[in-house]
């Protein structure tokens, strides 16, 4: 009796024909995107891509302002490190401008291709500064004002300024009297 079912189709080609039957009559599953659905899939990823794309960039900018923002945190401090430690007798009042990629450190060596772009001003000044809690108390000084700015678009822009005020102190007074 083997025999005889062997040359019938298996229930399994009965599902395959039944199925595809379904597909040509609409019927059955639809498993391809429409052209208006890839187009709208497509301008999806388009406009997500392009967002990230944008994010970077603003990311990649700040990070480069952060970083010229410390550049010239470290050239003002190494200036007003510079004169703090002079001896109050060697400070002259002075007014200097380094230009653009002149930038040098106290031992004369020119800072590194980092700080290319950026330009210090230093202005040192004879100075008296009142205490706050006693009017009658000022002490003498020089006020030291360092400034760097840099080119962004062609024009230049404070980067940092920093002020510190260099005190005589009462050793350097007793010193200078006899």
């Amino acid at each position: 009796m083997t025999a005889f079912f062997a040359g019938l189709p298996s229930e399994c080609d009965f599902r395959r024909v039944k199925r595809t039957l379904q597909r040509t009559n609409g019927t059955g599953m639809r498993r391809a995107m429409t052209l208006i659905e890839c187009l709208v899939a497509m301008t999806i990823l388009t406009f997500s891509a392009s967002i990230m794309v944008m994010a970077v960039q603003g990311g990649l900018a700040a990070q480069e302002e952060a970083l010229s923002m410390t550049l010239a945190g470290t050239a003002a401090e190494s200036r007003i490190a510079e004169y703090l430690a002079k001896t109050y007798s060697t400070i002259v009042v002075a007014n200097t401008t380094e230009a653009i990629g002149q930038l040098k450190t106290s031992s004369g060596e020119s800072f590194t291709a980092s700080y290319s772009k950026m330009s210090r001003r230093t202005v040192v000044t004879s100075a008296a500064l009142t205490v706050p809690d006693f009017p009658g108390l000022t002490v003498p000084g020089f006020l030291i004002d360092v400034t760097v700015s840099d080119l962004w678009n062609g024009q230049s822009r404070k980067l940092v300024s920093l002020q510190r005020f260099r005190p005589r102190t009462t050793e350097e007074v007793s010193q200078a009297t006899p």
